[in-house]
């Protein structure tokens, strides 16, 4: 079997599409607020950015609990 390559191309092909569905989002909501398109883009990037921290803290405390689990399996102390 031929080893597989990463073919950046092709793996993130989809990155411009994702990026116009955001401007039309983005363009959607400011025209149903009144809000200034910049108003409502900069807002967009403070919750996306709070949220990423969140979930940067959620996936720390995640991995944490389950190396614990996996160490506590290793050693017997957890029979599953």
């Amino acid at each position: 079997m031929p080893p597989v390559r990463l073919d950046p191309v092709r793996a993130f092909a989809w990155v411009p599409a994702a990026a116009g569905g955001v401007r039309a989002g983005l363009r959607w909501a400011a025209h149903h607020t009144g809000l200034p398109l910049i108003l409502v883009s900069a807002i967009a990037l403070v919750i996306s950015w709070r949220l990423l921290r969140r979930g940067a803290r959620l996936a720390v405390e995640v991995a944490l609990a389950l190396g614990l689990l996996v160490v506590a399996t290793r050693l017997g102390w957890v029979t599953w």
